[in-house]
């Protein structure tokens, strides 16, 4: 009899654990809080928009544009997310068609990419530079903010793009 108690007990700590693996898994980490941010002042500021023009049909003119840029600023600060899990879209065929040079187009993509994020981020550089002047239409910021929020998001996706490199590079190849 105690043989199956204590059976039962390991059974359910054992069970205990992987359920706490699971919820850790899929916990939000704090490379997940920019993009929630971002995502819940979207939503807001959507929600916002929704219910003045339609509710008290009396439209802010400011949610639209701030609601544009966020969504913006949000697609570069989820690509950090989904390069981190290798969750981009992609060709999935070619995996299967080359299967032998995956490694080897996996990198070449990884490279590609790393200089063309950088190039897109030196580029904002350039642009912040000679915009900062100007304002944007119908809030009170300089363009040149979204755009260095933008750069910041580009650096770190390129931070990102060389950490998967080396890892590429020190992992034998399969």
């Amino acid at each position: 009899m105690s043989d199956d108690t204590d059976t039962l007990q390991r059974l359910f700590a054992e069970q205990e654990e992987l359920e706490k693996e699971r919820l850790a898994e899929n916990a939000a980490t704090r490379w997940d809080i920019p993009v929630l941010i971002v995502f819940a002042t979207l939503f807001a500021t959507v929600f916002l928009q929704f219910f003045t023009r339609y509710v008290l049909n009396d439209s802010l003119s400011w949610t639209e544009e701030a609601a544009r840029y966020l969504l913006i600023i949000l697609t570069f600060v989820g690509a950090i997310n989904c390069q981190k899990a290798d969750s981009h879209i992609r060709l999935e065929f070619i995996d299967h068609v080359f299967t032998r040079h995956v490694y080897h187009l996996k990198l070449i993509a990884l490279t590609l990419s790393t200089f063309f994020f950088g190039f897109l981020a030196y580029a904002l550089t350039i642009l912040a530079r000679t915009t900062s002047f100007q304002k944007m239409v119908s809030l009170p910021f300089p363009k040149y903010y979204l755009y260095i929020i933008i750069m910041v998001a580009l650096i770190a996706l390129v931070a990102v793009h060389i950490l998967q490199i080396v890892r590429m590079l020190k992992a034998p190849t399969s």
